[in-house]
């Protein structure tokens, strides 16, 4: 092979290397594998693949798994079945085996407490009605904790993520007037605040997700709402869906949003503050008042019994 053919094959090596190069480092390139990235985690979360890759061969996992094989799945189509499916995705359990998860957690929690009352009833009252009792007592509370939980979780959450709210709209508004777009400023504060372990961010990421699988923001700010049940976050939704709609500037609608924000839970923090003097008055009149009233007119009552009982 000649000097020439050679010197153009190495050019030519070199310019493909070059260009791979750039394509692999080329912004364009990072969008695109961020938006499949993002799609995947959207299948991910409707096909339930959160919970962990690591498949634990345990007791208790296998337990569940021959349970969930034989204890049928609820009807969602029902209204009790929908409102439990709210509740769950309220809670923060998206996927899809969510529910089944749930049924299968309430029959295993109703046979151990009605199994545990039954044995504690047979050790201290063998030969009475007791174990029966107990052991229905058992089934009840079985049934009645997972639920209690459920909504105990929900109700939290919701209010982890309205106090979160008001920060996240001022580091939205960061982002927006720094020049990023909505999308990329609801993704970037989603991760950050997904990576300090705060409630809202997996929310965001996931209206991230929406919007890159295809959906309009609209579409995305109401799916949050109706995901969280948050009262705050509605508003903030129709507001800058209109704002998207009227081709308005983003920023000034997000800073008018957190600043309401800020005020609503300033007047709620006063009322609560004035309900205080009224909820702390039971308590008061219950254990403290007479606690004071045996100290008062106790030595009072002590030397009257005194001298009625001494002789003449």
């Amino acid at each position: 092979m000649s000097p020439f053919m050679i010197g153009v094959a190495v050019f030519l090596l070199a310019a493909g290397a070059c260009v791979a190069l750039y394509l692999a480092i080329s912004p364009q390139s990072r969008a695109v594998d961020e938006r499949f990235a993002d799609l995947a985690v959207k299948m991910r979360a409707s096909q339930g693949a959160f919970a962990g890759d690591a498949q634990d061969d345990n007791l208790l996992r296998m337990l569940f798994r021959w349970a969930a094989k034989r204890v049928p799945p609820p009807n969602l189509d029902t209204p009790t079945g929908e409102k439990l499916q709210h509740t769950l995705v309220q809670a923060g359990f998206i996927k899809s085996s969510a529910a089944q998860t749930y049924q299968v957690a309430r029959v295993l929690m109703a046979v151990g407490g009605g199994a545990l009352g039954l044995l504690v009833g047979a050790i201290f009252h063998p030969s009475a009605a007791t174990p029966l009792l107990l052991a229905v007592g058992g089934v009840g509370i079985g049934i009645f904790v997972p639920s209690y939980y459920l909504g105990r979780r929900a109700r939290a959450r919701q209010s982890a993520i309205a106090k979160q709210l008001s920060d996240v709209l001022d580091l939205l508004v960061v982002c927006v007037e720094a020049g990023m777009g909505l999308f990329e400023a609801i993704r970037i504060v989603g991760t950050e605040c997904e990576r300090h372990g705060q409630e809202i961010g997996f929310e965001l990421s996931l209206v991230a997700t929406d919007i890159s699988a295809g959906a309009t923001l609209g579409q995305a700010l109401r799916g949050l709402a109706d995901r969280t049940a948050v009262e705050d976050i509605k508003p903030l939704a129709a507001t800058l869906i209109q704002s998207e709609q009227l081709g308005a500037q983003i920023g000034p609608a997000l800073r008018a949003s957190s600043d309401a924000l800020r005020q609503r839970r300033r007047l709620h923090a006063e009322e609560d503050a004035q309900k205080a003097s009224i909820k702390i008055l039971f308590p008061l009149v219950i254990f403290v008042l007479p606690s004071m009233i045996a100290v008062i007119i106790g030595p009072a009552m002590i030397s009257v019994l005194r001298t009625l009982s001494s002789p003449g």
